[in-house]
């Protein structure tokens, strides 16, 4: 009678606290311990409200010559078949797309030596997420004993990434609930923190190669950007809605907002169980440091490199929004108008300069996200 096995269970630190990419880069790894001719992994988010399809994830011994990619997933009609189908599609040879029209992704794939795909859209509820890709440099390499085990794979892909855009939802709906519940509506109107996070993502991609910022680093910071401001909750309306300049003491309120703001953050992570989010300390950063300058001056008096990237992208972003709308405090200023004052806001050290320079490299870009969020 043979004994019985013990094996190693090869997803059990799944079952370990881990933040969502570390979940993934262990997936990974245990799929190309599987089957080592799977040599990328790829995944890219789908953004309904904007037909926006762009890099996230990428796994890989090379690097990504996709590093910031996005397309209109209206502009790749084979995804799109894919979406609304809910297939997988398994392309044996990809130099079959050099018959064709070739697309950049197809060619910069190509470029690397990689012959066959897999590619599987990641659903929930009926939802499109993204696209799961997988490549390898073999011809013919997904077989039918590898495409069952990448399917079922690529559901629990899947499932990690449903979860952990749930995660985030929860954090977003509290701004809305806590905003319903106390009454109080902030001066940030549901344009503007769509305005914000649309020039977030607008200056970190033109960073992106400069400063070594991941696909998933910039998604992140678009989709924490609308909790900026989450503790002006708790100022007074009569200080919020000033129609002109504030006193000394409402100016100390209303710089309370950003340590209130990290308050409710870290009290939403512990409560809401969401200490595996990705990137909790970039949304804690924006919430609390937002609001500093890098000459000192700002409201914490951190300086320089004290200040994290990404509250240094989120303060210009939200200064440019403020300047080109009205507020309760003044009238809308023309974009002939914003950018020479903050180039003389980055000359006296004010905000980073780098972040500044992108939005004068895009102001075509710029006028369109305020065409589109009014």
């Amino acid at each position: 009678m043979h004994e019985p096995a013990v094996l190693k269970d090869p997803y059990r630190l799944l079952g370990t606290p881990m933040h969502f990419i570390g979940r993934l880069e262990h997936l990974y790894r245990v799929l190309r311990e599987q089957f080592e001719g799977i040599q990328r992994f790829a995944i890219a988010l789908y953004d309904g409200e904007e037909d926006r399809l762009s890099t996230f994830i990428y796994e890989s011994e090379e690097s990504s010559p996709l590093l910031g990619y996005a397309v209109q997933l209206s502009d790749v009609p084979s995804l799109q078949s894919l979406a609304e189908s809910g297939a997988l599609r398994v392309v044996p040879d990809m130099r079959i797309f050099r018959s064709e029209a070739t697309s950049s992704h197809s060619q910069a794939l190509l470029s690397q030596g990689y012959r066959s795909s897999f590619t599987m859209p990641l659903l929930h509820d009926n939802r499109l997420l993204g696209f799961l890709f997988l490549n390898s440099s073999h011809l013919d390499y997904f077989d039918a004993a590898k495409l069952a085990y990448c399917n079922l794979w690529g559901h629990l892909v899947g499932q990690l990434l449903a979860r952990e855009q749930e995660d985030v939802a929860k954090m977003q709906a509290l701004v809305h609930f806590a905003t319903d519940v106390t009454g109080r509506r902030s001066v940030e109107t549901d344009a503007h923190v769509r305005r914000m996070a649309a020039y977030a993502r607008l200056i970190a991609r033109d960073l992106q190669q400069q400063w070594q910022l991941t696909d998933a680093f910039i998604e992140y910071l678009a989709l924490f950007a609308p909790l900026h401001d989450i503790g002006k909750i708790a100022i007074p309306d009569h200080i919020l809605h000033k129609p002109g300049p504030l006193t000394e003491a409402e100016f100390a309120t209303m710089k309370q907002h950003v340590s209130i703001g990290r308050d409710i953050a870290d009290q939403a992570i512990r409560h809401f169980s969401l200490g595996d989010m990705e990137h909790g300390d970039m949304l804690r950063n924006i919430i609390q440091f937002h609001h500093e300058k890098l000459n000192g001056n700002g409201y914490l008096g951190a300086s320089g490199n004290e200040i994290p990237l990404e509250a240094r992208i989120i303060a210009v972003a939200d200064i440019l929004d403020a300047l080109l709308n009205q507020r309760s405090y003044k009238e809308a200023w023309p974009l002939e108008q914003v950018l020479p004052e903050m180039q003389r806001m980055a000359d006296s050290h004010d905000v980073d300069k780098a972040c500044v320079d992108a939005l004068l490299r895009h102001q075509t870009q710029i006028a369109e996200i305020q065409r589109r969020y009014p």
